[in-house]
């Protein structure tokens, strides 16, 4: 007996029609749950985790990826000066000099080179050496008698000209006997007003009168050095950073060449001058280069 699938008006039974719909149903609830399926797995295929190379190699918004360069001020310029040489102490400052191969000052003393022939065959020394300056410091340094030398303004002059032409210096660069004073461009100091008049007449005359800013302090009698080298180090350091010296980023230390008789002040002038090569800011200069020089 053939069971009918139709109602009476040709449609399909009421149970065929549930059944379709609830297949229909199923069949279209598979296909949403696999289109997120999917989708989810996308999205986690193009976050990359904490290790991801696309991270790293990646820059955040705003951040700026060249490396940042710290700009370096100035050098500071440091001016070694050497005085009163030719004379006992005079070879082993050349000598430490040379060793740690920093150029410095020597201010001469014409005397000095005709004392003795030890102290000329010094000065041929000096005058060899292309690396160090040679200035003047007068002929007689006043005999060490500074006030009654500096009363007579028309005698210092002819010292300090007696001087050059002895010595045949290439600059016109003095240091004055016994006096710290600057004729050096807008730089007019004296120390001892009653010598003015004739430190006035030895710059008229056409030298550049250079004094120090520091000087490393030595005992006249026994020759032996007072300040230790590095407290002197750190006088240099404190002048420079506090710009307490005649030109702002420049300093002249002055040094007196009998100090270094002993092989033992040698040895301390080769560490002072080591641990002023260690600091990266400092360059050595000779006094011939000070600012407002003209040759």
């Amino acid at each position: 007996m053939e069971i009918s699938t139709t109602s009476d008006e040709g449609d399909p039974a009421p149970g065929v029609s549930f059944s379709r719909a609830i297949i229909i149903y199923l069949s279209f609830f598979v296909l949403l749950l696999f289109s997120c399926t999917q989708k989810n797995k996308e999205v986690k295929q193009l976050t990359p985790g904490k290790d991801s190379t696309a991270i790293k190699q990646t820059p955040k918004k705003g951040t700026d990826t060249l490396p940042t360069t710290k700009l370096a001020g100035p050098k500071k310029k440091i001016y070694l000066t050497f005085d009163d040489g030719p004379n006992n102490g005079t070879m082993n400052v050349l000598t430490a000099v040379k060793e740690e191969n920093i150029p410095v000052s020597f201010f001469i003393v014409g005397k000095h080179v005709f004392d003795s022939p030890e102290q000329l065959a010094t000065w041929q020394q000096l005058k060899a050496d292309s690396a160090i300056e040679l200035c003047n410091h007068s002929y007689t340094h006043a005999l060490n008698h500074y006030t009654k030398y500096y009363l007579h303004p028309g005698a210092v002059v002819k010292d300090i000209e007696r001087n050059k032409e002895k010595l045949g210096f290439d600059n016109l660069v003095v240091r004055m006997p016994g006096r710290n004073a600057w004729r050096i461009g807008l730089i007019n100091r004296t120390d001892i007003k009653e010598s003015k008049l004739a430190i006035d007449s030895v710059h008229a005359a056409g030298f550049a009168i250079i004094g120090w800013d520091v000087e490393w302090m030595f005992d006249h009698k026994t020759l032996a050095l007072i300040t230790d080298p590095d407290l002197l180090l750190r006088q240099i350091e404190n002048r420079l950073a506090s710009d307490k010296t005649r030109t702002p980023g420049h300093l002249v230390l002055l040094a007196h060449d009998q100090a270094f008789q002993r092989d033992a002040d040698k040895e301390k002038l080769n560490y002072f001058l080591r641990e002023l090569k260690k600091n990266p800011d400092y360059e050595f200069v000779l006094a011939g280069s000070y600012p407002g020089i003209k040759e």
